[in-house]
């Protein structure tokens, strides 16, 4: 049975959220409260950026200094914030019993094996989306491929996990700027994705003139390439580009989340801040 209903949700970020395990919960659950009385197979989609509080605010504030005293600092707050965001989408997606893309933090890429447990690949940080099954089963643990100036000390992702076959259908995952390289596109379209998962933090004031045309507004040209991106494709149907919104070291995000068709914004949120639960029942349903 294909998805019945998809859900894109636009989130403000706030400190009080992410400072211990049980006020992150509340504040997913909470999110995920359109999704209650819907009729399954369930689709879901947090933005970009949307665990990486966590590495700053979760059991105390974070300061730079804490790297003079204990230079392992961030990877020891990764580990605990990695496994608060992962057991809390976790538990999210059962009790809806949906898909859920948990949005994207910043950490190594944690695997798990019966003797050793939890442990770290790689010491090197990515920008890793998770995609959970309604079980809670953790399905894809996908990398962001191509980084912002800002995001260059992070370790670059190779293509794969992107594609993920449900029981409902497959979705293709393409982390903010990735879904913006035809590439990219191509290659999970022609692997026969119908969805595509676009989560998207966007450092940038929605209506500054657009750096590489100034006569055109930045929200302008990010909500017309998302209503091209599907067309003229083999499978891709659906487009989900929930964003982030608020302030992360210093960094002030907007954004204005939409679900899209082939040439047509489906939804749209009201404005480029604030929370917005964007739900659609697809034309299949």
């Amino acid at each position: 049975m294909p998805f019945r209903t998809l859900l894109a949700l636009q989130a403000e970020v706030r400190p009080e959220h992410y400072r211990s395990g049980k006020a992150f919960r509340e504040r997913v659950f909470a999110l995920l409260e359109p999704l209650a009385g819907t009729p399954p197979p369930r689709l879901a989609a947090l933005p970009e950026l949307f665990g990486l509080p966590l590495l700053l605010h979760l059991e105390g504030e974070f300061h730079p200094r804490e790297l003079l005293r204990d230079p392992l600092s961030p990877w020891r707050r990764a580990r605990q914030a990695y496994g608060v965001f992962r057991e809390a989408m976790a538990e999210a997606a059962r009790a809806f019993g949906t898909y859920l893309l948990a949005g994207t933090l910043l950490s190594p890429p944690y695997e798990e094996e019966l003797a050793r447990g939890r442990f770290a690949r790689t010491p090197l940080f990515q920008n890793l989306a998770l995609f959970f099954n309604p079980e809670g089963r953790l399905l894809a643990q996908v990398p962001k491929m191509e980084l912002t100036p800002p995001e260059r000390w992070l370790r670059r992702g190779s293509f794969g996990p992107h594609l993920v076959e449900t029981r409902a259908g497959k979705v293709g995952i393409l982390i903010c700027l990735d879904g913006f390289f035809e590439r990219h596109l191509d290659r999970v379209d022609a692997w026969g994705a119908q969805i595509l998962l676009q989560p998207s933090a966007n450092p940038a004031p929605w209506d500054r003139p657009w750096p590489w045309d100034p006569s055109r507004k930045e929200g302008e040209v990010w909500l017309a390439s998302a209503r091209e991106r599907l067309l003229g494709r083999e499978n891709l149907r659906l487009l989900l580009n929930p964003m982030l919104n608020g302030r992360i070291l210093g960094l002030a995000f907007e954004g204005r989340s939409g679900i899209y068709g082939p040439g047509e914004a489906l939804l749209l949120a009201r404005a480029p801040l604030g929370d917005e639960a964007l739900l659609y029942a697809p034309p299949w349903a």
